[in-house]
């Protein structure tokens, strides 16, 4: 009896933890809408690599949807918001309100807060009492499109995010802010290319993990007389890199660079193929 006693503490300490489960709630930003391959290029499959093994992220994004229940397509008739219940996780993150800025669906403004904090709580009454992350919209640019309007996103939507959150909604991601000045990354006013989603992946990585750092060291090494690996500090995942193929003083244009970074454990690396001589620098998002 002893004896299976002291098996069964030994099995038990050296189990590893099972991985912290990651439900990505969303619209056609989240899902990864415009992208060539949104199973390796949206912000949240970004995020698992970027995370590590010690993660399980899901994607439940739907394109069209909206927080409001009276919208035009609610995001709670959805299977993916049933599905991302199911999925139990220990962390939401809730990126909605793109949508509910069409006129038709904004005329329910006033019910914008209370349907967030319904939503908020249908998560925290899982079993896992998962922490909250809430993302406000990101920018929209220009005049916008698909009668998204970028004032409301800007002037009503973000602004009630901040609100909720401030008042114990769950945490803040204001992607709204830390986006503004990257049009560049928004090809169709809207939705983010596959440079916007790694700056996204890493501006929410820094909230999910707590983590900030200053300017890491990149090591560049080549690999093959075409690629390169680039690596630098697991701890400064909140940095992505740029790339120029040529230095032109304040002329050069730096590109950030959209293959998505994966954590080895020890270091974020992310494997570039330049084609060409190229300079690299870190910037933060």
């Amino acid at each position: 009896m002893f004896r299976t006693v002291c098996l069964g503490l030994w099995l038990c300490l050296v189990c590893p933890a099972a991985p912290v489960k990651v439900a990505f709630v969303g619209d056609s930003i989240t899902e990864g809408a415009g992208l060539g391959n949104p199973g390796t290029e949206s912000y949240p499959a970004k995020l698992q690599r970027l995370l590590g093994s010690g993660y399980t992220v899901g994607n439940y994004g739907v394109s069209g949807r909206t927080l409001l229940r009276k919208g035009d397509f609610p995001y709670w008739k959805e299977l993916a918001y049933t599905r991302s219940r199911d999925f139990q996780p220990d962390i939401v993150f809730i990126l909605l309100g793109t949508n509910d800025s069409k006129p038709q669906n904004w005329r329910h403004s006033t019910n914008f807060v209370t349907d967030l904090e319904d939503l908020i709580a249908s998560y925290r009454a899982l079993p896992t009492n998962p922490r909250i992350v809430l993302g406000t919209p990101p920018p929209v640019f220009r005049t916008g499109a698909f009668d998204i309007r970028p004032l409301v996103v800007a002037d009503e939507i973000a602004p009630l995010v901040r609100q909720v959150a401030a008042a114990g909604g769950g945490d803040l991601v204001d992607l709204h802010t830390r986006l503004l000045a990257r049009g560049e990354w928004f090809p169709d006013t809207v939705h983010p290319d596959s440079r916007g989603t790694s700056g996204m992946a890493a501006v929410i990585w820094e909230t999910l993990t707590g983590q900030t750092s200053e300017l890491p060291p990149l090591e560049v090494v080549a690999s093959g007389a075409t690629r390169s690996v680039l690596t630098w500090p697991a701890a400064a995942g909140g940095w992505v890199v740029q790339t120029t193929p040529a230095l032109q003083g304040v002329s050069a244009r730096w590109v950030v660079l959209s293959t998505p970074a994966y954590h080895d454990g020890q270091f974020i690396r992310l494997t570039n193929s330049p084609g060409a001589v190229r300079f690299y620098r870190m910037v933060r998002p």
